[in-house]
This record gives C-alpha cells, sequence and structure tokens, in this order.
C-alpha cells in the first residue's frame, strides 16, 4: 500500500477523531461521575491507532497505544475520574494531534513525546498497582472453542468510512497472524483503487476461534458486518445486503473549488448566449439556448448542496480553546452553542474559523470578568458565552454573545477623540461607528498589553475577512451587561443573485441579499436630517445615500431615478441610482482593491457582454 495515496484521508478522518476526544473529555470534565465517556474515548483512540498503524505512523500509533492502555484500565474502574487524570488525557490529545499532523507533513521524528508518554505510564502502573479489579472480558462462546478446518470470511466496511483499502489490508494483515490468507477477491490492487466499494472476500485456513477472527477484524475499524462460514458455504444474499446502500466518498475540497470556478465560467458563457438569441429571434438557437440555461442551474444547485457543510465541523473545535484559555486566565466560563446544523459553504466556514477564534478569546480575556468581580457586581461568579448560529432570510447569521462587563463607550470616545478620530462635537458612540473604531488598525482598548487578544485588536482583519466574500460584522455591547459580535455572512460563494443599477456610465451590482424593495425617489418627499437626506416608508424615517455622490459622477441627473431599500441586519438605508437594469445570477471574482479605492465595494464580476462589474457592499453604504 502506498501510504500517500491515503494521508490526505487519514488526516481529515483523524481529525474527526479527536475532536470526539475532545469533547468527551469536556463532557466527563463536567460530570467525573459518568462512565459513558470513557467507550467513547477508547474507540476514537483504538480507531486512531489501528489507521496509523496501517499508515506507517509509528510515533502516532505508539502514543495512542499508551492512551489506549490507560482507558482500559479506567473502564473497570467505578470510582470518580480525577482532574490529574482527565488533565493528563487533555495533554495527551493535544500530542496525538501533534503527532498525527506532522507525520502526515513527514515531520513525525519533530515531535516530542517523552514527557507525555512517561506520564501515561506512570498513570497506568498506578492504576495497576491497586486493588481495582481488571476490566472483565466477555467469556468466549462454546461453540469457538470448535477447531475448524477453514474459512470463508466476507467483510463489508462501513459504506460512509474512508481508507475503505487501508482498513481492508489492515484486515489481511490481522489475518495473516491467525492463519494462511487465500482467494483475496477482489484482489489487492483493486483494495487501493478508489472505486472499492468496501465489501471483500477471503477464505483463512486454521485453527483459530470465531470470536478471535471477529476480534482481530474488527480492530483495523469501522467495519460493518462480518459473515464467516465454512469453506464453501459463504451467504451469498450478503451481496444483495451490502450492494445497494447508499455509497459516499471524501473529496479534497480543490476539486470542488475548481468546479466552482468551471460553473462560474459556463454561467458567465450563458448569459452571453442569452444576450445573442435575443438579438437574432431564431427560435431553434432558443430552444438550445433554454435548455443550457435549464441544465447550467440544475449543475450550479448540484454543486452549491456538495459545497454545503454544517457549522459544527468548525464549532466544534471551540469548547476546548473556551475551557483552556479560561483556565489559563482564572476564570469560570459556561460556554453554550446553538445551531449547529445550520450550513454554510466549505469555503466560508474554513475563512471564519479565526475570526471566531478571535472573537471568543476576547470574549474570555476582556469580556467576562474575573469571579470575585462578577460578584462584587452581583453576576453569578461564572461568566456565559455563547455561541450560535442561524438562518435570516437569505443570509446566515453567526453570533458570538458574552454576559460580561461591556465596552465603555465613554472611555472609547475620550480616546477617540484624543486621536482625531471624531469631531470634538461628538457625544455618544452608536453601535456602528463604535464598530468603525474598534475596527480601525491599532486601535485597542486594553489597558495592558495581552498575549492572547484586546479588546478591539485585530477586528480591522475580522471585519477585512468577511467582507472578502461578502459578509459583515456588527456589535452591540451594553456596559456592564456583555458584548455581542453578529456576523452576517451569504450561505455560498461563486455565484449569487444580484441586482444591477447604473450610475452615469458606470454598472453596478449589488447582492439580494439586503435588498428589500424598490421605490421611486420623489425629491418632493425628501426631507434633511442632521446634514442626511431620508425619506419617509411606511412610517418608518430612511436614510439616503446618493451614489452619485458617492463614486463621484457629474453630468445631467435622469429626471426619475430609483431608490434600491436595503436592510442590513437592524439598519436600513435607501440607494439613489440612475437606473435598474434587472437581476442577474453574477460570478463573484476576487477583489484586490487598487489604494486609494473607496471601501465601499465587496468585489467584482464579469458580465455577459465580457464587461467588468464592481459589486456593491450594502453593509457599507448603510
Amino acid at each position: 500500500m502506498d501510504p500517500a495515496k491515503y494521508a490526505e484521508l487519514f488526516l481529515a478522518e483523524s481529525r474527526e477523531h479527536l475532536a470526539t476526544l475532545n469533547q468527551q473529555l469536556l463532557a466527563w470534565e463536567g460530570n467525573p461521575e459518568a462512565s459513558e465517556p470513557v467507550a467513547t474515548l477508547f474507540r476514537a483512540v483504538h480507531t486512531i491507532k489501528g489507521m496509523a498503524a496501517t499508515m506507517g505512523y509509528t510515533v502516532v500509533a505508539n502514543i495512542a497505544h499508551r492512551v489506549e492502555n490507560l482507558l482500559d484500565l479506567l473502564r473497570g474502574r467505578q470510582e470518580t475520574v480525577s482532574p490529574e487524570t482527565l488533565e493528563l488525557l487533555f495533554r495527551a490529545a493535544d500530542l496525538l494531534e501533534q503527532a498525527v499532523e506532522r507525520s502526515v507533513a513527514g515531520e513525525e521524528d519533530s515531535v516530542s513525546v517523552g514527557e507525555v508518554l512517561h506520564r501515561l505510564n506512570q498513570a497506568v502502573a498506578a492504576f495497576e498497582a491497586t486493588d481495582t479489579p481488571q476490566p472483565t472480558r466477555e467469556p468466549e462462546r462454546a461453540v469457538d472453542a470448535e477447531p475448524h478446518v477453514g474459512r470463508a470470511i466476507r467483510v463489508a466496511i462501513r459504506h460512509d468510512a474512508p481508507l475503505k483499502g487501508a482498513r481492508a489490508l489492515l484486515v489481511l494483515r490481522n489475518m495473516e497472524e491467525l492463519g494462511t490468507v487465500a482467494s483475496v477477491r477482489p484482489t489487492v490492487a483493486e483494495l487501493e483503487a478508489e472505486e472499492f466499494d468496501g465489501v471483500f472476500e477471503f477464505r483463512l485456513a486454521g485453527e483459530a476461534p470465531r470470536s478471535l477472527i471477529e476480534t482481530r477484524i474488527r480492530a483495523a475499524g469501522d467495519v460493518e458486518s462480518i459473515d464467516l462460514a465454512d469453506v464453501g458455504q459463504v451467504d451469498a444474499s450478503q451481496e444483495a445486503r451490502t450492494g445497494m446502500k447508499t455509497r459516499h466518498v471524501r473529496v479534497d475540497l480543490r476539486r470542488f473549488d475548481n468546479l466552482m470556478d468551471l460553473i462560474g465560467e459556463l454561467v458567465t458563457a450563458r448569459s452571453r448566449l442569452v444576450e445573442l438569441t435575443n438579438d437574432r429571434a431564431d427560435p431553434d438557437l432558443e430552444d438550445v439556448a433554454l435548455r443550457i440555461t435549464h441544465l447550467s442551474s440544475a449543475l450550479q444547485r448540484e454543486i452549491i448542496e456538495t459545497r454545503m457543510t454544517p457549522v459544527w465541523h468548525v464549532f466544534d473545535r471551540f469548547p476546548r480553546l473556551v475551557r483552556d484559555v479560561a483556565r489559563q486566565l482564572g476564570k469560570r466560563i459556561s460556554f453554550h452553542v446553538e445551531g449547529k446544523e445550520i450550513e454554510l459553504d466549505r469555503a466560508i466556514l474554513d475563512e471564519i474559523s479565526d475570526p471566531l477564534v478571535h472573537l471568543l478569546r476576547n470574549a474570555i480575556d476582556h469580556g467576562i470578568e474575573r469571579p470575585e468581580e462578577r460578584e462584587g457586581a452581583g453576576k453569578p461568579p461564572e461568566g456565559r458565552i455563547q455561541l450560535s448560529a442561524a438562518r435570516e432570510r437569505s443570509t446566515v447569521i453567526i453570533r458570538v454573545t458574552d454576559d460580561g462587563r461591556g465596552i465603555d463607550r465613554e472611555r472609547i470616545l475620550v480616546d477617540a477623540k484624543e486621536g482625531g478620530l471624531v469631531d470634538e462635537e461628538t457625544d455618544a458612540l452608536s453601535d456602528d461607528l463604535l464598530l468603525r473604531l474598534l475596527a480601525r488598525p491599532g486601535f485597542s482598548t486594553a489597558e495592558q498589553v495581552s498575549e492572547l487578544s484586546g479588546r478591539g485588536v485585530g477586528l480591522d482583519v475580522v471585519e477585512t475577512q468577511l467582507r472578502a466574500f461578502g459578509g459583515s460584522l456588527d456589535i452591540h455591547s451594553e456596559l456592564g451587561k456583555g458584548s455581542a459580535f453578529t456576523l452576517r455572512l451569504p450561505p455560498t460563494l461563486a455565484i449569487l443573485p444580484a441586482l444591477l443599477a447604473r450610475v452615469g456610465d458606470e454598472r453596478y451590482a449589488l447582492p439580494l441579499t439586503h435588498v428589500e424593495e424598490t421605490v421611486d425617489f420623489d425629491t418632493a418627499a425628501i426631507t434633511e436630517l442632521d446634514g442626511t437626506d431620508t425619506m419617509v416608508l411606511r412610517e418608518e424615517v430612511v436614510p439616503l445615500v446618493h451614489l452619485r455622490g458617492v463614486v463621484g459622477v457629474g453630468g445631467d441627473v435622469p429626471r426619475r431615478r430609483p431608490v434600491i431599500v436595503l436592510e442590513v441586519g437592524d439598519r436600513r438605508g435607501g440607494l439613489v441610482v440612475d437606473h435598474l437594469l434587472g437581476q442577474r445570477e453574477i460570478v463573484v471574482k476576487g477583489f484586490d482593491a487598487p489604494a486609494g479605492t473607496l471601501p465601499i465595494f465587496s468585489g467584482a464580476t464579469i458580465l455577459g457582454d465580457g464587461r467588468p462589474v464592481l459589486i456593491l457592499d450594502a453593509a457599507r453604504l448603510v
């Protein structure tokens, strides 16, 4: 077996099992008397050990084996697990994660394992020295003691398991320790092929008992079923039972990125085809264009759905982060997660991981007070942080909230005035202005430099990352009660429905995510409020932004102009343009704005006629 072929799959599955380790350790720490977590921990570590052994990653297998030994002893004990043992297991999980990552990168020898392995060995020796009975084993059934000349064996690896070929080869290696293996179907070479569906057969000569054979087969991990029969008596109906199930496969995300790029080009070409068809009035050409439109739309939907991933793939990393940072700072924090089933484009999900880490560290370090400070303020000593995801219209909302000290707006206002960032006449900071100040590079309210975070430090990076894929950041904070940071995200990237508008000779695209409606601009109904034009729309005052003035377009102003009413969170505003050009599906392109470009654009697109169009950022306009 060529390990390089399976390295990425090994890494992906190991990360899932490592996430399970951290989740179960946290659950066990919260309820030290529970017995359920240790069984799940044991299975996860055992699976990692088996996969690592198959791949030849000896350091990973060695660490997992030592952890497995300790967990095996803990499975048979009735008393409460100690904090010291849990802390050792946390450290071992971290070491295991480090070893997995470096082994796949070809840097296995750089992992320093001595101290943790020594402590694991000490813990095992200490438990073995006690009088507590060892874990009981299930007795072998009497029928298993009967010798058999040989067996025909059919094994089905779980249909959604990766590394099917590697697991099959590990099964065969384990069987060779029990007897002679022959008549392998599919062949060993076919087991390594990507098309291998996980079902294989072989014959084992020898007198190994049934229970030992099953145990050694299941040691490979993710085994769904095992059929053992005397030679020549394999149950043919197993083919029907295992061959008709839904099949899953892991695919490198880069392939989906390439598919999205290709479908994006197809959408652009489709738009051009539709324009040419409209100019020619050819019924046959119209039929072809309509067919291509339907097919490309269906293909587009399938690719987008394939990329959608539940947010728990990222959220599940954070309970351990919160726990470790809180312990480091001597704070007590209750961490809650909601909406883990909400789905996002995998590319967006990967990009928001770092911004969420920053916001969570900020909440722990500078949001939540120390226990004694909270009690002095009449709060419970344990602070609360919540990470939630939800759907809101056609956007996904991710919110980080805490019940900590909140942000001192008066102090920030003083600092901002001293730095010349706001007018001296400003007497209060709105949420929007507060965010703009906190997101300025280098602006910080932290009294001390912290290696973890500083309220405001890095928010410029967070906001820049969000804007890169059409997202936005909002903040709400109340002194003494806490803060809430809200990320508003498009559910998918690359292809978005948008409204096209024109100002002067230039066209602009505005994602429909934030478009509420369009109305006519009536100069007679416009009033000025605090230097800003406003209009009344259904008894609500809506501030207006004239795109002509923002982008600096002169010339004659059309007599009739539309207003695009935008809604971003709880903010509403009207964007006055010259003309509306209809709705289009646009392909979002990366946008590296030249120096001096107005900060109102979040990307660019190319329409069917080949001309580029800038995409407006609604969060920067209202």
